[in-house]
């Protein structure tokens, strides 16, 4: 069976995030690729803004775009579709530039898809962001904002009666784009530590509901020629290709 992976715009992005993801909501949409199979789109990641203070302090002097894989959504259950998808996005993305990603602990998650395309680990960091518990399900306090007009989510909550769920880890990966010297220089400006060992975590899984019905022959920018990638291997800033 025979996958590739094709640019798509925000709202085919959406309509999967949306649809999906755990989180149920967007995020900022700088790039977005869809996994196509037999004729339809079947997952979709999505690279965009990352927080301001990322943005400052990840690299020094940073000179390259810096990215963050927000979203990540993969319906099939073809073997290594997720990480195929990621490294199809990754080569049609402009180097040089950096792309970070977070695993939620919260989720079972800790990046075993970032790690089978051998992305750079650099540990664990904890939001300052509690999430809250409305009719059974986990909210996020920008959720809060957005949808109930909540501008202080603690004391909302206190005042209401509404669980507090503290804030787990979240395991850091960063993935470098570029030729073998501008990897190079990229590492050498990451102010995190690169930790070679992985975390470990039992895999788990949510129910995200029936799957979507997106046809591949959405419109895709007229620019950008789709590209059948092959698996990209990184570690200490030297690229592979299988």
């Amino acid at each position: 069976m025979t996958l590739k992976v094709v640019p798509v715009g925000k709202d085919v992005a959406e309509q999967f995030v949306k649809s999906k993801h755990y989180s149920r909501r967007a995020s900022i949409f700088w790039a977005g690729f869809g996994l196509v199979e037999n004729g339809h789109i079947v997952g979709v990641v999505v690279f965009g803004q990352p927080s301001p203070p990322i943005q400052r302090s990840a690299f020094r002097e940073r000179d390259f775009r810096l990215y963050e894989l927000a979203r990540l959504v993969v319906q099939t259950k073809t073997k290594n579709a997720a990480s195929f998808l990621i490294a199809g996005g990754l080569r049609q993305l402009e180097g040089p530039c950096a792309v970070v990603s977070y695993a939620d602990s919260e989720w079972g998650h800790c990046g075993y898809v970032y790690q089978a395309t051998n992305w750079i680990y650099t540990g664990a960091t904890v939001s300052h962001d509690h999430a809250y518990m409305i009719d059974g399900k986990r909210v996020h306090p920008i959720t809060l904002r957005d949808v109930y007009g909540v501008t202080n989510p603690k004391e909302w909550a206190k005042a209401n009666g509404i669980k507090t769920i503290k804030p787990m880890p979240k395991h850091r990966y960063f993935y470098l784009v570029g030729d073998r010297r501008q990897r190079r220089d990229m590492l050498a400006k990451l102010v995190y530590p690169v930790i070679k060992t992985y975390p470990k975590c039992d895999p788990q899984r949510y129910d995200d509901g029936p799957d979507l019905v997106v046809s591949a022959g959405l419109p895709v920018p007229a620019a950008t020629e789709p590209v059948a990638p092959r698996i990209l291997r990184q570690a200490q800033g030297d690229l592979f290709v299988e």
